[in-house]
Parts: C-alpha cells; sequence; structure tokens
C-alpha cells in the first residue's frame, strides 16, 4: 500500500492559491471596468468641459496626437504645457457608432513646436483619449469635484 504525503498536496495550494486568487480577482476587475465604461450614465455628456487651470502644480509627462475633426490635420495634447497657460476642452458631439467624441478646444498652446493647435480647434478622440485628458486635468468640470480650489 502506498500512502500519499498530505502536505506535498497543501505545498501546491500554498503555491497556487495566491495566483489563482490574483487571476480572479483582475478577471473580476476587468468585467467591472468594461461594465462601467459601457453604462450611459457614466459616459461623457455633449456640454461636458474638461478645464485646465494656468499653472497647475500636477503635470503630465505624456503626449497625444488626435485628429481635428475635418481630419485634416493631428494636433498634438500635451497636458503639462496646456496646463502651464490655462485653456479648455467642451464636448460638442458624441459618436456612438465610432465610439468617438468632437471636442472644442481653446486655450493660447496645445503643445510646444510642431503640432500645437494653439488658439482653438475642433477635434475627434476616443472615449480612452478623452478619459486621459480630463484625468490630466483633474476631472471633468469646472471645479473638479466636490471643494472649490
Amino acid at each position: 500500500m502506498q500512502f500519499s504525503d498530505p502536505g506535498q498536496q497543501d505545498t501546491k495550494w500554498v503555491a497556487a492559491g495566491p495566483a489563482i486568487l490574483a487571476s480572479s480577482i483582475m478577471v473580476a476587475g476587468f468585467f467591472a471596468t468594461l461594465v462601467l465604461m459601457n453604462l450611459d450614465a457614466l459616459r461623457p455628456k455633449v456640454g461636458d468641459m474638461v478645464v485646465y487651470r494656468p499653472h497647475t502644480v500636477e503635470q503630465d509627462i505624456w503626449q497625444l496626437q488626435v485628429s481635428t475633426a475635418d481630419g485634416q490635420a493631428q494636433c498634438v495634447m500635451d497636458p503639462a504645457v496646456m496646463a502651464d497657460a490655462g485653456g479648455s476642452l467642451v464636448i460638442e458631439a458624441r459618436d456612438d457608432a465610432s465610439r468617438s467624441y468632437r471636442l472644442h478646444w481653446a486655450g493660447p498652446h496645445t503643445a510646444r513646436g510642431s503640432g500645437d493647435c494653439a488658439g482653438s480647434a475642433d477635434l475627434t478622440v476616443t472615449r480612452t483619449d478623452l478619459q486621459k485628458l480630463a484625468n490630466a486635468a483633474g476631472g471633468f468640470g469646472i471645479e473638479h469635484g466636490a471643494f472649490i480650489r
């Protein structure tokens, strides 16, 4: 008769248990995010604004390249430059079929050098890019939360 070592089976679960738990949490988080992003109540709406306050301390070091609404040019959106002098984005339209938004930029500069859409520009962005631009400014709206800064 051969007996199995119960300690050996426990060792397998000690190693595999945390990996299975972490994977389960990641999958649940993915599906929760997917559901939340598709809820109409949580989507940005026409008329929502993203305001970059002049001389904001927090500055992101990434850039986005987005198309103008007519598709003829590209604008570089650099949140550090946009926050340095201030400006705003207003959602003018939402296209559910292509999951894109048409925005209007108004402000001194969007980037340094080529690709700067200084003054104003009508842009087309994806939902993900719009969320990145909003996050860099602190959120949607003029006051970005419950407290006025």
